[in-house]
């Protein structure tokens, strides 16, 4: 079994990671997120701007960029929507 790279905390500040965008100032490269808020506060229009921007490489919100190594890459989006009715887990109950 091969052990996993180590390296002392003093060392962490020398390399500092950047931080890569999905769509720029907005959402993370490999993030994972819920976008939540109040009824009708258009929470899904924003998430099929998102989904349209990063597959078709346009500007989400016509302001926030997506990188240009996205664009000529093949991109893919993937959106999920639950009814706030939905339980969360098969096993729920509804109460």
């Amino acid at each position: 079994m091969s052990q996993l790279p180590v390296q002392p905390a003093w060392r962490l500040a020398d390399c500092p990671e950047q931080q890569r965008w999905l769509v720029d100032g907005l959402w993370s490269e490999e993030a994972v997120g819920i976008i939540g808020g109040e009824p009708k506060c258009c929470k899904s229009f924003l998430a099929l701007d998102l989904a349209v921007a990063v597959a078709a490489g346009v500007p989400c919100l016509r302001r926030f960029a997506v990188p240009k190594t996205l664009c000529t890459s093949s991109a893919a989006a993937l959106r999920v929507s639950v009814p706030p009715s939905a339980p969360l887990s098969p096993n729920s109950t509804s109460r």
